[in-house]
């Protein structure tokens, strides 16, 4: 559209010089390019209201300007005023569509390389975010092109700044032993028992599962037919280690440290001083409501060597074997596995 009226202008422009040309052969060449032309605006925050803009520039072609137009963003808004002009004489302005048109009330002949300055008041910014701008063009009565350019951009935005900030799902579980021997001597001892420490840091905003198992009862490694049975079925049923208690496995499980947060506690009724069996599936043995706070950075009594001071939640397992003379004499295995499930 642009290039049709530059075209129809010229057209014009040369049937008028055709005409006049005998009276006035010093007719001048339109459609120059205009120099410095800058555009600002007093603030780019879309939407903004009661906005300013003000255009500048120099003229490079002598011409009668009647009229200026500046180019604005899509939805651009508002009643203009004429809060400023320079350079060039009185007159109104008026926005229509991108197009902000300044009408000179009584035009007069410009020469080139003349600075002419406008400032509008009362302008709405356009709501659309993005990066524009500004074509200017003077212009004669007819109206013809006499000179345009293109100004400086400017971006328009809502001021809001998109912020994303990702905090690490992160859960330490540590434990004090790997393996451990306990050694029954129906005539000297008739039990055994073996301390396991477990520490538990984590994030999980909604908690986490303890899970003990066992892949098996202990198993005799000569006699793979002589085992220790389980002390109880499950967690449900723990209870107090009876007296003797011989030819079982089992264990029991107690908060040590419950961090600064989480309420970690032992599953069924498991605690320090009721003891359950193992079982092959497993059993949430233990849980904790929410994420644990931060380590202690002190270790505590009976929490296990430095274990605390690197863990915000602590729990003391004690896996417990008793024999006498009717248990079998054989050399034991099993493997306990303790797994943190955390629950973000």
């Amino acid at each position: 559209m642009t290039r049709r009226v530059i075209r129809f202008g010229f057209g014009l422009v040369a049937s008028a010089a055709l005409v006049v040309g005998l009276v006035l052969p010093t007719s001048p060449a339109f459609a120059g390019t205009l120099t410095s032309v800058s555009w600002s605006v007093s603030n780019t925050a879309t939407s903004a209201t009661n906005i300013t803009y003000a255009f500048s520039f120099k003229t490079a072609t002598a011409g009668t300007i009647a009229s200026i137009t500046m180019t604005v963003p899509s939805g651009t808004a508002g009643t203009p005023a004429v809060a400023r002009n320079f350079g060039i004489g009185a007159g109104t302005v008026a926005l229509s569509g991108t197009t902000i048109t300044y009408t000179v009330t009584s035009p007069v002949s410009v020469s080139a390389g003349i600075p002419i300055y406008l400032e509008f008041s009362g302008l709405t910014n356009t709501s659309t975010a993005g990066t524009s701008t500004s074509t200017v063009t003077t212009r004669t009565s007819v109206p013809a092109t006499i000179d345009s350019g293109t100004s400086n951009s400017n971006t328009f935005s809502s001021g809001g700044v998109a912020a994303t900030i990702v905090v690490a799902r992160s859960t330490v579980f540590s434990i004090d032993t790997n393996a451990f021997t306990l050694v029954l001597d129906p005539s000297v001892n008739t039990s055994g028992t073996q301390p396991i420490n477990l520490g538990v840091s984590s994030n999980a905003k909604n908690g986490y599962t303890l899970q003990c198992k066992v892949d098996k009862q202990p198993t005799g490694t000569t006699n793979p037919s002589a085992t220790l049975g389980p002390f109880t079925s499950g967690m449900a049923a723990a209870a107090a280690w009876a007296s003797g208690g011989a030819g079982l496995f089992g264990y029991s499980l107690a908060v040590t440290n419950n961090g600064a947060s989480g309420s970690p506690a032992p599953g069924g009724t498991l605690s320090s001083t009721n003891y359950a069996g193992f079982t092959v599936a497993g059993e949430n043995c233990g849980s904790a409501s929410g994420s644990t706070g931060n380590p202690l950075g002190t270790n505590l009594s009976g929490c296990g060597t430095g274990l605390c001071a690197s863990a915000a939640h602590a729990w003391l397992v004690n896996v417990k074997a008793a024999a006498d003379y009717t248990t079998a004499s054989d050399v034991y295995q099993d493997t306990i596995t303790f797994t943190v499930t955390p629950s973000y």
